[in-house]
């Protein structure tokens, strides 16, 4: 679990691990360059769980703030045939590890697992008609969740598709969430989260875990008979402007990586930026914001990796950690 800025609910987070019908063998918490103010209540929040759970509470300290790396810190050391991870504002049933975990000792083809976040059930029932446009525009653009009933995929716009969400499914994915996901711990010795990227970066899980289905590396599953729910807080997250700038920048790093430069797939990842174009002057509308800097700052971030395409095309995402420094 990687944390940062978020004491006010990793404690629940925390529980939720502990108090597993099946429990972790040991839990992995990477502090990800918290700031020093936090840490002491961190170390203390640590040792007072230790005090009333019998079971391994490991602390580790990042360099830099990546959750990338984070992650890749906490599976480099840990001891179980399975590493699950989780997000600090993720609450798991008291079930969930014991209904995924029995998938792998009967699938020894099985790479990787995740359960249903109960929040997207919610999300889906009793739709107004306006939320009903908004899915459509969704799915017309590809730039948030899809609703596909037969497979969950990854588009070339690097959205992901979920199954109907009004019945059980127990479907094959090409995607594993990390906010509540397990995968077969061997993976993670030829395998990396892209520490390249900074911060609280957007679809690293994605780039990961497709990477595992393109290279035929094994099955994945994602299973409603499972379930989290993410409380998806504000905190620990970056401002709108940075996330902006970032989301466009690791996504084409990741396209061009994980898909095929052809015309379908060129289309579909052109008009879903054009998706997020219109997301953004719509929020700012919406909104009332009339700053000529913010309208600037939705096309400015749709142009940014494409002035710095080059160094993407290298690998090298340097000039986003210099042009917007960790705070």
């Amino acid at each position: 679990m990687p944390v940062y800025k978020r004491l006010e609910v990793i404690e629940f987070a925390l529980k939720s691990v502990l108090d597993q019908s099946v429990t972790p063998f040991e839990l992995i918490i990477v502090d990800n360059n918290t700031q020093e103010k936090d840490i002491f209540a961190l170390k203390k929040l640590i040792e007072s769980l230790k005090r009333n759970y019998s079971h391994p509470i490991i602390y580790i300290k990042s360099p830099k703030n990546s959750g990338a790396l984070a992650r890749n810190l906490g599976a480099a050391i840990a001891k179980g045939e399975f590493v699950a991870f989780l997000d600090s504002d993720v609450i798991l049933d008291k079930d969930y590890y014991e209904i995924l975990l029995k998938y792998f000792y009967m699938d020894s083809n099985l790479i990787g697992i995740q359960g249903l976040d109960r929040s997207l059930l919610e999300n889906n029932s009793g739709k107004s008609f306006f939320s009903n446009i908004v899915i459509l525009f969704e799915q017309f653009f590809e730039t948030s969740v899809l609703f596909n009933k037969k497979h969950s995929f990854v588009s070339p716009s690097l959205a992901v598709a979920h199954p109907n969400l009004k019945k059980d499914f127990e479907i094959n994915t090409e995607w594993i969430s990390t906010c509540a996901g397990i995968f077969k711990r061997s993976l993670f010795e030829r395998y990396k989260f892209p520490e390249q990227f900074i911060t609280y970066s957007n679809n690293e899980y994605i780039m990961f875990s497709y990477n595992l289905y393109k290279k035929l590396e094994g099955r994945m599953i994602y299973t409603s008979k499972a379930k989290y729910r993410d409380i998806q807080t504000s905190f620990g997250r970056i401002n709108r402007v940075r996330l902006m700038y970032q989301t466009q920048t690791y996504d084409l790093y990741i396209f061009l990586r994980l898909f095929d430069l052809n015309f379908i797939n060129l289309l579909i990842y052109i008009k879903s930026r054009i998706g997020y174009l219109i997301y953004y002057l719509s929020r700012l509308i919406i909104k009332k914001n009339f700053s000529i800097k913010y309208y600037l700052y939705s096309f400015g971030s749709i142009l940014y990796p494409l002035f710095n395409i080059k160094y993407i095309i290298k690998g090298d995402l340097t000039f986003y950690e210099r042009d917007f420094p960790i705070e």
